[in-house]
């Protein structure tokens, strides 16, 4: 009775706070589209000397946010931690809705949305195809299909249980499959985030890739921290969780370290801010193990992690712009807009989804080792060979195009190729594993 009593209580608040976050995405995101589409990008705080505004902050903020449920339901389950089951689906659910919201502010940006389709793979107006040898293009390849993965291994991990007990030791081996290959995914979505931002201010800086993974993992993990304080998750899970983000802390720490020798310039208040919020108050409140599992302070400091994550985006993006150009920016309405949108949005799908989606009761490798005539390797194999000839077939076929004459310089050959060769064998190997588990789900 106590139980269904709680229920009911949480139904209640939770039906008017989804229409709360719905209003609030369809007045940000909405009235701000409209404004881009009929007035243009000047509306935004943009300008020759901050090309990239609050929106493209955004998207990469949001778009290191959706790491945490790889993290979580892929890396976790391929090293056997059984406490990630309290956690995994919701994790998992973060990511869809964290990539979703993201995805909205290049929809926006670009200003008419009905001329997207010129980033297709097919000859644009001018003749030239897309550049597969451009970080642009690389960060649409990697994106889509850590999406598309997502999503499929939600689905998986979701229909597996449902399913009957003897299609359970496929749903096992496909569940570890899709982890194995999201775990590559995690470090490729935000390295090649990181390079369409190298050429601005740190060009060829190794440091770059791992500077942008440590930031995603970091802000994705406080973010399923605070989502297991809410739902009162067993003490294991914050404690465990605070470790990771201990530990992820200290890699930023280190990052930072190495740029601040490099280039001592930098140091300033933006850059004193984010070691207060990003190393200095995790290191300082968690490294005591009796405080790991304090609910209060887990989720003190998850939550200026999130907003030191969102500040060194802001400083990457637009501080060092206006360092280098010695510029101003100032942003405007719209992008106060476009900030809140995206908040309502990633919250009303979330607690829309969230409620209506099982718990994991099953452990996928406990039934990983059983016996089974289904051979999801083979699948995923041969889906990876199809993903990667797929792309380079049409990089062979088309690299090469340029009719107007005007890019003879860009870079091009295979080692240019390969980031979205890569992506593409996953992709492929993904398609196929999910394909091969839907067969038979279907059958039984």
């Amino acid at each position: 009775m106590r139980e269904e009593a709680a229920q009911n209580k949480r139904a209640g608040w939770r039906l008017p706070v989804i229409l709360l976050c719905a209003a609030t995405a369809l007045w940000g995101l909405g009235w701000s589209a409209w404004c881009i589409a009929t007035e243009g990008v000047g509306v935004l705080g943009v300008n020759n000397a901050v090309p990239w505004g609050w929106d493209i902050v955004n998207f990469v903020f949001w778009i290191g946010l959706g790491h945490a449920g790889t993290l979580i339901s892929a890396v976790l389950l391929i090293t056997g931690k059984r406490w990630r089951g309290e956690i995994a689906r919701h994790a998992e659910l973060l990511t869809l809705c964290a990539v979703c919201t993201a995805a909205v502010f290049p929809l926006i940006h670009v200003g008419r949305a009905w001329m997207l389709w010129q980033v297709s793979p097919v000859p644009t107006a001018s003749g030239v195809w897309p550049n597969l040898g451009s970080a642009l293009m690389w960060d649409a390849a990697a994106i889509s299909s850590y999406l598309l993965l997502s999503l499929l291994f939600w689905l998986v991990s979701m229909w597996g249980e449902q399913g009957p007990e003897s299609l359970r030791p496929l749903w096992g081996r496909c569940c570890l499959l899709l982890a194995g290959l999201l775990t590559p995914l995690v470090v490729t979505v935000h390295s090649v985030v990181g390079c369409d931002f190298a050429l601005t201010q740190r060009w060829h800086e190794p440091i770059i890739p791992p500077y942008f993974v440590c930031g995603a993992l970091l802000s994705g993990l406080a973010a399923v921290q605070l989502i297991a304080l809410c739902r009162r998750c067993s003490s294991e899970v914050v404690s465990k969780l605070s470790q990771l983000i201990l530990g992820l802390s200290g890699a930023m720490g280190l990052c930072y370290g190495l740029e601040l020798l490099r280039k001592p310039n930098h140091w300033g208040t933006d850059y004193a801010l984010l070691l207060l919020l990003n190393v200095l108050l995790p290191g300082l409140l968690l490294m005591p193990p009796r405080l790991r599992s304090c609910r209060p302070l887990a989720a003190a400091v998850s939550m200026g992690i999130l907003l030191g994550m969102w500040l060194e985006r802001e400083h990457i993006i637009i501080a060092r712009s206006i360092a280098e150009t010695a510029g101003s920016y100032s942003p405007t309405e719209v992008d106060f807009a476009m900030l809140a949108g995206s908040a309502g949005l990633f919250f009303a799908l979330f607690l829309s989804i969230s409620s209506r989606m099982p718990e994991e009761k099953l452990y996928p490798p406990d039934y990983a080792a059983a016996p089974c005539s289904a051979r999801p390797e083979l699948w995923a194999g041969g889906g990876a060979l199809l993903g990667a000839g797929a792309c380079v077939l049409w990089a062979t076929c088309t690299q090469w195009a340029d009719t107007v004459g005007e890019l003879g310089s860009r870079p091009h050959g295979w080692s240019y190729w390969w980031p979205a060769i890569f992506v593409s064998a996953l992709l492929g190997a993904g398609i196929a594993v999910f394909l091969h588990f839907l067969h038979y789900y279907r059958r039984s």
